[in-house]
Order: C-alpha cells, then sequence, then structure tokens
C-alpha cells in the first residue's frame, strides 16, 4: 500500500540520544516482560537461521528475513508499551497481516547493505540507519516494503551522520550485552528496540489506526 509522504513536526526532527535513557527507564516498567520476549525471539531466530544455513547460497540471500520478522514483532511490542499497555509473547507474532511487506524490505535492505559494505564499510551502515524505520512503518502503518524504505530514508538523510552514529552507539550497547556471557542481550536489546521507537514518533507522531 502506498502511502503520500509524512508531514514532519515543525520544527523538523532531530536524531537525539537522550531517548537511550528513555529506554531505559521504559524497559525497567517491564522489564520481565521484556526478558521473556527477548528470549523466545532469540530462540526463534537462532533455529530458523541455523535451518536456513542449510540451504547454503540461498539461506545465506534470505538470513536476513527471520530476524526483520522478529523484530518487526518487538517493534509493535515497543509501540504498545509506549501506549502504556502490557506487553506479552503474544505481540511479538502479530505480524502476520504485514508478512509481505517485511519479506520485500528484509531482502532490498539486504542487498543494499551489503551492495554499501562493499564500498569501505560505512556507506552500508549509513543505509542500514537511513532505512532503521522501514519494519515500524510496516507494523505501524500498514506501508508495503519499498514504500516503507522510502519513506525512512527521506525522513532521515537530513541526519544521516547523526543516524549512523546513533545505530553504532546502539551496536556498541549490544556488543556490551553480548560480552556478558550474553545475558546483558536480555536488557540491551530492549533498549535498542525501544530507542528507534521513541526515536520514530519523533519523526512519525500521529497515531496508527487499527493496532
Amino acid at each position: 500500500m502506498s502511502m503520500p509522504d509524512s508531514s514532519y513536526p515543525s520544527p523538523a526532527p532531530t536524531v537525539r540520544f537522550d531517548v537511550i535513557n528513555q529506554a531505559w527507564a521504559m524497559l525497567q516498567q517491564q522489564m520481565g516482560n521484556w526478558a521473556v520476549l527477548m528470549v523466545v525471539a532469540i530462540v526463534i531466530v537462532g533455529v530458523l537461521n541455523w535451518l536456513l544455513g542449510k540451504l547454503g547460497t540461498v539461506g545465506s540471500f534470505v538470513g536476513g528475513i527471520p530476524s526483520a520478522i522478529v523484530a518487526a514483532g518487538l517493534y509493535r511490542a515497543a509501540l504498545k508499551h509506549m501506549r502504556g499497555e502490557t506487553i506479552a509473547v503474544a505481540d511479538m507474532f502479530g505480524v502476520s497481516d504485514v508478512i509481505g511487506p517485511l519479506i520485500v524490505a528484509s531482502i532490498l535492505t539486504t542487498i543494499g547493505v551489503a551492495i554499501g559494505f562493499i564500498f569501505c564499510i560505512l556507506p552500508g551502515v549509513a543505509l542500514a540507519s537511513l532505512w532503521m524505520f522501514t519494519e515500524l512503518l510496516i507494523v505501524d502503518k500498514g506501508m508495503d516494503g519499498i514504500e516503507a524504505m522510502r519513506q525512512s530514508f527521506n525522513a532521515l538523510r537530513r541526519e544521516w551522520l547523526m543516524a549512523t552514529v546513533f545505530n553504532i552507539v546502539l551496536a556498541l550497547i549490544g556488543i556490551a550485552g553480548i560480552i556478558a556471557c550474553g545475558v546483558g542481550l536480555l536488557i540491551t536489546a530492549p533498549i535498542a528496540i525501544l530507542s528507534v521507537t521513541i526515536l520514530y514518533r519523533d519523526f512519525f507522531p500521529e497515531s496508527s489506526v487499527g493496532f
């Protein structure tokens, strides 16, 4: 479903790093629920990636799809959390209505980022950062994959450098969680999900309909 460009708030929103502190504060409200969601997400992605790994080249090409679908479910849970509602594992499985757009977006962003990585890595990181709202636009607005990629890119293109730095910071936080015997991911991964979701609401503040 194609949608017109959103009109962003005035003054224009910017990438801000204090959303990480806000995400931490939100996480503490439902830390147990987020921990359960993350355990389920990690198991699902791990099993599906293991199965896809047996498909060789084809598996490598579509290997990002399970992660994208699970991330979309986590983003939908994050949007629910932002509305002040209690989240549950079932929220993560509520993306069946947008599976098609998620698959399209996953394949296209994987190709785009892979091409970007060929050119000294940074372009790939920048593209991934410019497309970081893609899954959120799909689950929140019901956009098709290509339109969601376009809207995310357009929203962040003037902030591409700060968006890139923002994603690098989130990646470093995630690495810290992995170093902590992997258990830290139960905290750092939800912080990343909530941080991106809070930032997304800065750029797309209007309430979604039907979710």
